[in-house]
């Protein structure tokens, strides 16, 4: 009989080693089972305790498959386990192995809400990778209405947290937020920390600058403000809301917008609006692996806060592991002709002929890890969760 490769026995093991290398505190009951609940999770392509034990062997062969349920919702719910401390080791140990291969250092930090259904509700703070962007930082809320999950202060700690995480280097850190979290509370922090800000503001929104022909302060809506059709109008130093925040406002009124884009920006006004553009799929795509197009994060509708968080956690981690798995595979395809997963396909627009990308990181890493298990030839899969600059 052939040998098998990247059995579940292999995949659990290197998930082991990494965690003990990145969460060097982890408990030895968390270590025998965080590995293979990783495992089942991908898969299985769902968070359902049901779901991950079906796909389980090795050492669940000879347990019944209710136990072994049981067994991953004691975990989801064991008040032992801490999945803002393990999430935070993990993302910590990927960036610390960052290293840009474009030499102005910006780093794009996207933050918005994410809603399951009316049941959780999550703070979620990615960092842009290319085109998409990975999890760095989270925090769940129970429903839909829970006012802390929109507070200003559970925003503010969220934003200092991912600034710590970046406090060893020299990155720009550019944050990039839609029309929802235009508070002068928000933007200043944010100033305050040395870093850069493209927020979207509302149109109602109060806005106060100095007019040349009227010889006086003027305020208006943001939504009034004069804009050119199909280019960029710039309001250098302007003062937004009562409170009379100073800073650039772009308005960006073109084709590819519904409506209007009015960002406001404490750095380089000729880049706030290149900037703002990578906050849709910088953090909907991760919204989406965890989701539909991932692991149903959705199907969880009864789970208690502390299941829901853990859960969210160890998606998360697969969320990461996979998007880093398709980079490494993208950064590498010398070493994965056999494979030949396509990614791109090229299309001729206007004349020219243009590449595009067909297949997301995510879902790269997620093919390339289904064709590795249990495969009678040899694929290579890091579980270095190396941090590369696509």
């Amino acid at each position: 009989m052939s040998k098998l490769y990247n059995t579940q026995k292999d995949i659990t093991s290197n998930f082991e080693i990494f965690l003990l290398n990145s969460v060097p505190n982890i408990r030895k009951t968390q270590l025998n089972i965080i590995p293979s609940i990783l495992f089942g999770i991908i898969q299985a392509e769902s968070i359902a305790s049901s779901d991950i034990a079906k796909n389980l062997k090795d050492n669940f062969l000879d347990v019944k498959l209710d136990s072994v349920i049981k067994r991953i919702n004691r975990f989801f719910r064991n008040k032992l386990f801490d999945p803002y401390t393990f999430y935070k080791q993990i993302i910590s140990y990927a960036i610390s192995t960052y290293k840009k291969k474009h030499s102005d250092k910006r780093v794009h930090i996207i933050f918005d809400h994410m809603f399951s259904h009316e049941n959780y509700t999550t703070l979620m703070f990615t960092m842009r990778l290319g085109s998409q962007g990975i999890p760095i930082w989270f925090k769940c809320f129970k429903g839909v209405s829970d006012n802390d999950a929109f507070m200003s202060d559970t925003i503010l700690q969220g934003i200092k947290e991912v600034s710590d995480m970046f406090s060893n280097s020299d990155f720009n850190l550019i944050f990039l937020a839609d029309r929802w979290f235009n508070s002068c509370d928000i933007l200043n922090y944010i100033d305050s920390l040395g870093h850069t800000y493209c927020i979207r503001l509302k149109k109602p929104l109060y806005v106060y600058y100095f007019d040349d022909k009227e010889g006086h302060i003027i305020r208006k809506t943001a939504g009034d403000l004069f804009h050119y059709k199909h280019r960029s109008t710039i309001y250098s130093d302007i003062f937004i809301t009562k409170q009379k925040l100073k800073c650039n406002v772009v308005i960006s009124d073109s084709k590819d917008t519904d409506v209007p884009w009015i960002i406001a920006t404490n750095g380089d006004h000729t880049r706030a609006i290149k900037d703002y553009s990578y906050r849709f799929g910088a953090i909907e795509c991760v919204f989406k692996n965890q989701k539909s197009n991932g692991f149903y994060l959705e199907k969880i509708t009864t789970a208690s806060l502390k299941a829901f968080t853990s859960m969210f956690c160890l998606v998360c981690v697969c969320v990461l592991f996979l998007t880093l798995l398709g980079a490494y595979y993208s950064r590498n395809r010398s070493s994965y002709k056999k494979e030949n997963i396509t990614t791109h396909k090229n299309y001729i627009i206007n004349g020219k002929k243009i590449k595009k990308r067909v297949l997301s990181l995510f879902n790269t890493g997620l093919t390339l890890f289904k064709r590795a298990f249990n495969s009678h030839h040899y694929v290579s899969i890091s579980y270095k969760f190396i941090l590369y600059d696509i």
